[in-house]
């Protein structure tokens, strides 16, 4: 094809071609079989007048094309093997073989650095010297912005340059992996598995942003998860850096007013204004959500739309359907974060990445999310379960008075938004509270803790009433304090009737496994104590498999519940069977940097008796040593636990005919249990009965 304006459509731009040839020009962008004009490359270089138009027509192309879904999936990183050969080519210490991916602004191939015969990932710019300046700009702009990231999350840049025939060019690290979407359907993953994977990709871009980087093109085509499962985010081609300034205002000859940068899918509303300006950091927040939302429950929000004009109304209007309603194992916290990222208003969302992450590790960690439009009963609900309370009348008060005022602040704080069931909820719960008031109920300065949780209780059955998962969540905290004070009868009704509660709210759907769980884990703890093996193995064993359902093997709770199932077992004197459970948990404990101290300490000390049982005293000394000063430096020195594990070391120096060491430690074993259990419990009653044998033999007096 040859002959400027030989079509019959006329002139366009400059008016030296038509817009038949312009267009021809925009199609060989992603065809290169597609016949261009003579002269037209060159042309395109020195008139920015037909360059916007082939940008505006090859734009429009790639857009139509995504919203058909007619453009195949990009290939995933395939081995060498697979690849064949790496042929010579243009990049000087570098050999290039297949082109593993296309992106925004180049094409990345496999290549091999010959200086050091590794395998790594070279990215060219499209169009290559016949490029436009602003291509060439975002080209250089992304070898500098991947060039000063360095995170787990973010592809590392290896070298940058320029070509033989003058094509910049980067080379990277290759990562070998599946892209993000085609991973979690390959591996079927849980909600709560595709949270922990994004809370690492918002870790990454969070890092990014702290150092003014915006992406603009988050999608799962940009995020590879590796070989070892960890998500990595790749081409930072329309990728904006705050501290360019006037880099993208107009005229700059990077971004154009009026013109889309990225891939309108995952595009933010403001996006599609096309005002620079409008793009910040909370454009990629919004990537992430439809991200997220794809990969809870399989395809994009708002893809119902008929129409581009349809999705844009849509976008910009409205709220696309809660993930938990499209994906039953989705809970009511990941479809809050979810909708809140994918909020039309850029207010509405997360005001940074990192405010993302701290929120996800809060889902993960069970604790209460900041992006829930929060009413008492939640935020209640949601401390009350987590907070482990210390065994003493004071830390019982205090935590229940700052629970209390969570759950004023936040009720007047939304008062405006839900007045009728936060007022309700609120009433209810300072009711409950207030019957220890010693001014206007049955409070008075003599008031021992069992009768204040007593009182509260019965307020509670009656206050509470209209808000079953707030009551078992205070039922549930109730029965714990019982359980500290080793009363056993008390326990066990208030943790029966917090269980009873959540069976029937787990049955509506209104109540989480994690929390069902705990209720059985707890119900457990109760039932070792009254002697009731049998029950609480039971008990244990239902509560492990929901919490290895619910949150995984690995979890620190799910191993806290195959704790507890394996010194039942060690109760019962299966000795074998829970020493194989010990062994197992030890050896997974200490191959992790973040498990508990506390947890491998208990552990440990569960082993210690086992080696005592089967009458091998010195290794059980040696372990309770090892267990005492693992939690030795966590805890206050007259912890619950130092004092336990005083008492475990001084009953084992005494059999050991250790008299002298076994009454030094006996007499600070019960200095803490006195002061921490009071006198009438069974712990204390054993420590007293050890000292008191220590005394009463003349060889362990000094």
């Amino acid at each position: 094809m040859s002959g400027a304006g030989a079509s019959q459509t006329g002139g366009a731009g400059c008016g030296r071609f038509t817009r038949d040839e312009l267009e021809l020009a925009a199609i060989a962008r992603s065809d290169p079989q597609a016949p261009v004009v003579d002269g037209l490359p060159a042309h395109l270089t020195e008139c920015p007048v037909c360059a916007a138009i082939v940008d505006r027509i090859a734009a429009d192309n790639a857009l139509l094309a995504e919203f058909a879904q007619a453009a195949p999936m990009p290939p995933a990183p395939r081995s060498t093997e697979e690849s064949g050969p790496i042929q010579s080519g243009p990049i000087l210490g570098y050999r290039l073989g297949d082109e593993i991916h296309r992106g925004a602004q180049g094409a990345v191939y496999r290549a091999e650095q010959l200086a050091t015969r590794r395998t790594c990932a070279v990215k060219m710019l499209l169009r290559g010297r016949f490029a436009g300046e602003r291509e060439r700009i975002r080209f250089e702009r992304e070898v500098e912005v991947v060039a000063r990231m360095r995170h787990p999350s973010i592809v590392t840049l290896y070298e940058s340059g320029v070509s033989r025939d003058g094509e910049p060019w980067f080379a990277m690290e290759l990562v070998e992996g599946d892209r993000l979407d085609a991973f979690v359907r390959a591996k079927s993953l849980a909600p709560r598995q595709v949270a922990e994977l994004m809370k690492r990709v918002a870790e990454g871009v969070a890092y990014a942003h702290r150092r003014g980087v915006i992406h603009r093109d988050l999608k799962p085509g940009n995020i590879v998860v590796d070989g070892e499962g960890a998500p990595r985010v790749l081409d930072f081609g329309l990728a904006r850096s705050d501290d360019e300034g006037a880099a993208e205002q107009p005229g700059s000859g990077t971004t154009l007013v009026g013109e889309f940068l990225g891939t309108f899918a995952y595009a933010a509303p403001e996006q599609l204004s096309g005002d620079p300006s409008a793009v910040d950091s909370r454009c990629d927040l919004y990537a992430l959500g439809v991200v997220f939302y794809e990969c809870l429950v399989g395809r994009r929000p708002f893809e119902g739309a008929r129409s581009i004009a349809e999705l844009v109304t849509q976008k910009t209007m409205s709220s696309p359907e809660r993930p938990g309603a499209l994906n039953r194992a989705v809970d009511r916290d990941l479809d809050v974060v979810v909708l809140r990222l994918l909020s039309a208003d850029p207010a509405r969302r997360y005001d940074t990445a990192d405010a993302l992450v701290e929120d996800l590790a809060r889902y993960l960690d069970g604790r209460p999310i900041l992006a829930r439009d929060d009413s008492v009963a939640y935020v209640v609900r949601k401390t009350l379960r987590r907070h482990w309370l210390a065994s003493s009348a004071g830390a019982a008060l205090l935590v229940t008075i700052v629970v209390s005022g969570i759950a004023l602040a936040i009720a007047y704080a939304r008062a405006e938004r839900e007045r009728v069931r936060s007022d309700r909820t609120l009433s209810s719960f300072r009711d409950a509270v207030g019957s220890v008031n010693p001014e206007s109920a049955a409070g008075s300065a003599q008031l021992t803790v069992e009768q204040f949780l007593e009182l509260i209780e019965q307020n509670a059955a009656t206050e509470l009433s209209a808000e079953p998962a707030v009551l078992a969540g205070v039922l549930d905290t109730i029965g714990i304090v019982h359980l500290g004070f080793e009363d056993a009868a008390r326990a066990e009704k208030s943790l029966r009737a917090a269980l009873d509660t959540r069976r029937a709210l787990f049955a509506r759907g209104e109540c989480s496994t994690a929390e069902l769980a705990e209720s059985l884990h707890n119900m457990g703890r109760v039932l070792i104590l009254e002697g009731r093996l049998a029950d609480a193995e039971s008990a244990y064993r239902e509560a492990l498999a929901l919490r290895g359902d619910a949150l995984g093997d690995d979890d620190i709770r799910t191993m806290l519940t195959a704790r507890h199932l394996a010194s039942c077992l060690r109760r019962q004197n299966r000795l074998d069977e829970a020493r194989t459970m010990f062994r197992a948990l030890e050896a997974r404990a200490r191959g992790r940097s973040d498990y508990p101290p506390l947890e491998l300490a208990a552990i440990i000390n569960a082993r210690a008796f086992i080696s005592s049982a089967e009458g091998d005293l010195p290794a059980a000394l040696s372990q309770y040593q090892d267990a005492l000063a693992t939690i030795r430096g966590e805890l206050p020195a007259d912890d619950y636990r130092i004092g336990r594990s005083l008492f475990n070391i001084a009953s084992t120096e005494e059999k050991l005919g250790r008299r002298v060491e076994a009454k030094a430690h006996a007499v600070q074993a019960l200095a803490i249990l006195r002061k921490r259990k009071g006198g009438d419990a069974a712990t204390v009653q054993q420590a007293e009965a050890l000292l008191a044998r220590l005394e009463s033999d003349p060889s362990a007096q000094r």
